[in-house]
């Protein structure tokens, strides 16, 4: 989040509703106009980086999201800010999930204010009480809103980042050779893009595995995916242009038991973006964990020789996995925080004069 507790209907500037995944061309671009130098400030991959890309994405988003979404422009037209909330109908029916994008040279004009109020009253609308949005490190203002709103902090994460250049990968070798777990019968299986039928149930097994991370004071429940689910974000990525790895691990019966993956940004083929990485609690302790990012490490190294690094997020209190991101060489270069609040509080929030 980023933006202000006021706003001032004589400043110049309209809100109207847009669509996203219903969104026209010139609403979705106008969206990526706000998002994009944002998220670049953010240091965020979120989105994609072309107005191509992300209306690939907006037009493909997955069905169990109920979008909805805010413009605001100047008199003379131009995109300066744009508020978006969703709810999914998978996870808990508490919550709305939302997010508030200012402009830097339009900050502190009380745009925020006005959007959180448009994204409360939709948040009420549908049925559901708590909001939850992030901040990020490099982008101060939207903490200091979110402290202002009387918000609670419910996770915090840090990006880290692995110079390829300085891979120990002896110690990669080591770790891929996973003695242990290859004696007892534990085996890896590369995706190399989307999953095919057969294969949905263990990608929606593998997201269940994540649920097993850390939540910290994250007031929200699981998110049960189904295989049609995965085909949906599988068709969203491929035509938002992204590529995506995934290793799965199995155990001596087949069964997908976890594994990681990565997300390849055609416009950015410097960077790749860890995503997930998780084993089943009753597997861990074997070195599954490590075999995986050892293996596809490997597999960027050999097959793309124009990655220059690997980023990756991770709570503060996942420590398994920030100790082996550490052994690795990871090193921590921002941070994004998880916020929630009740909507009724919002609400009844007296504006604050100092935004």
């Amino acid at each position: 989040m980023s933006g202000s507790r006021r706003y001032t209907a004589s400043a110049g500037f309209r809100v109207r509703r847009v669509g996203f995944r219903a969104g026209t061309d010139e609403e979705l671009r106008a969206l990526h106009a706000v998002e994009a130098p944002v998220a670049a400030e953010r240091g965020s991959n979120r989105m994609p980086q072309s107005a191509e890309s992300y209306i690939a994405l907006a037009r493909n988003l997955p069905s169990q999201f109920n979008d909805h979404a805010w413009l605001v422009e100047t008199s003379d037209g131009k995109p300066v800010a744009a508020g978006f909330c969703w709810s999914n109908f998978a996870g808990e029916h508490r919550v709305m999930e939302c997010d508030l994008l200012v402009r830097r040279d339009h900050r502190r004009r009380g745009i925020g204010s006005r959007l959180l109020a448009t994204i409360c009253n939709e948040t009420v609308n549908e049925g559901r009480s708590l909001l939850t949005w992030s901040t990020f490190g490099t982008v101060p203002a939207g903490e200091e809103f979110s402290r202002r709103l009387g918000a609670r902090i419910g996770r915090v994460n840090r990006t880290s980042e692995l110079v390829l250049a300085d891979v120990d990968w002896i110690m990669i070798r080591s770790w891929a050779r996973a003695e242990l777990a290859r004696n007892l019968g534990y085996r890896l299986e590369l995706v190399d893009g989307e999953f095919p039928e057969h294969l949905r149930a263990d990608a929606a097994t593998f997201h269940h595995i994540m649920q097993t991370a850390p939540r910290e004071d994250l007031d929200v429940g699981d998110v049960i995916v189904s295989a049609d689910f995965v085909a949906e974000l599988d068709r969203a990525l491929a035509e938002a242009g992204r590529a995506r790895w995934t290793m799965l691990a199995r155990d001596p019966a087949g069964l997908c038991v976890g594994g990681t993956e990565v997300v390849l940004e055609p416009s950015n083929p410097a960077t790749v973006h860890q995503q997930n990485t998780g084993i089943d609690p009753s597997h861990r302790g074997l070195g599954l964990a490590k075999w995986v990012k050892a293996a596809m490490l490997e597999r960027i190294r050999d097959l793309r020789p124009e990655a220059v690094r690997v980023r990756t997020e991770n709570a503060f209190s996942n420590a398994p996995m920030l100790a082996i991101n550490r052994a690795l060489g990871f090193k921590a270069i921002s941070t994004r925080t998880e916020w929630q609040a009740d909507v009724s509080d919002l609400l009844r929030a007296p504006a604050d004069p100092r935004s």
